[in-house]
């Protein structure tokens, strides 16, 4: 079965050229996992774990940022980063040992990628564009 992949669109910008490249970064990520997982390829849980250890990087980085930013929302934004490795963290097993449901696990990275660049990222780039202003 194939699935479709995630694009890039310029409502994903939060004005934050580093953090958007890494946000297309991890999209493309997404998008190698989505292919393996539609040709039930053997690397599945390689490249699950190489967008694992990616998002672990980007949000060391987004958090530093935000620090370096002074954005108040930081303690709140950790949290949620915290909770989203944690539900990662779930399906690396299911991925490994090929019990994964994968439908559950795409829609999973769809709608946390977006939701967060969306709602929560948007935050710290409109506070960084107004510090800038």
């Amino acid at each position: 079965m194939k699935f479709d992949t995630f694009k890039w669109s310029d409502e994903l910008s939060i004005g934050v050229t580093a953090m958007d490249n890494q946000h297309k970064v991890l999209i493309d990520k997404i998008n190698t996992l989505i292919d393996d997982l539609s040709e039930d390829s053997p690397n599945s849980h390689k490249d699950f774990q190489a967008l694992a250890g990616y998002v672990v990087e980007h949000f060391n980085d987004e958090e530093k940022y935000m620090e370096s930013i002074g954005f108040p929302g930081l303690p709140i934004h950790k949290n949620i980063h915290k909770q989203l490795l944690e539900k990662v963290g779930e399906f690396d097993e299911d991925i490994r040992i090929g019990t994964v449901d994968k439908m559950k696990l795409i829609s999973f990275l769809k709608m946390w990628l977006k939701s967060h660049i969306m709602g929560i990222d948007m935050k710290y780039g409109d506070f960084s564009q107004e510090k800038s202003a």
